[in-house]
């Protein structure tokens, strides 16, 4: 089975001080455009299978719901499936490399979705979201960690979130994916601008 996680090896050995930015855009912007930017300029130096990869966790970024939403479990089933603690008003899970993944919840709606670095709280939905899929500091952390990534999945996985991204075998998937809604976003202007008129 094809997933991102997998992908995330061929991509470290290219993650460096030059490429970093680049794929940090790749993964996180809102924007089909600077993604595509961003794309074009690691492949013109990488492997397609890195970039593929980096295409691949977009992805499955953008499958994960920006908080608040509402989950299908309650918090009792949450804990148990997603093999979380509560400690106080967050529900938590380390992984073995040190990273915390807590969830705050109101019953059955996700509040907040917070990767903890080195001490540091990031909030996985950026205020406003509208820049960025997650925030732009957790991308090095889901790169380069083993088991950041695939936990943040089993914790979404837990809450009975359908979480199905389009992962892609090759650039031009990608591509023919993105020229699709490009002509939509472009049919979608015109679409209004006439009806403003």
């Amino acid at each position: 089975m094809l997933t991102a996680v997998a992908g995330l090896p061929a991509i470290r050995t290219h993650f460096t001080d030059d490429t970093r930015y680049l794929f940090q855009v790749l993964v996180s912007s809102t924007s089909p455009v600077e993604a595509n930017i961003a794309l074009d300029l690691l492949s013109k130096s990488l492997p397609d299978k890195a970039v593929v990869a980096a295409v691949n966790v977009r992805e499955t970024i953008r499958a994960i719901p920006a908080t608040p939403f509402r989950m299908a479990v309650d918090e009792e089933t949450l804990l148990r499936v997603g093999k979380l603690r509560k400690d106080l008003a967050m529900l938590k899970r380390e992984t073995p490399d040190g990273y915390v993944v807590a969830v705050t919840t109101a019953g059955n709606l996700v509040l907040d979705l917070i990767v903890t670095i080195d001490d540091e709280k990031r909030f996985w939905t950026p205020v406003p979201a509208r820049q960025d899929l997650v925030d732009p500091g957790i991308v090095p952390h889901l790169i380069e960690s083993e088991h950041l990534l695939e936990t943040i999945i089993d914790v979404i996985k837990a809450m009975g979130i359908v979480h199905n991204p389009n992962l892609y075998l090759s650039l031009d998937d990608w591509h023919l994916e993105y020229a699709r809604e490009t002509i939509q976003s472009v049919d979608d202007l015109f679409r209004d601008g006439h009806s403003a008129h």
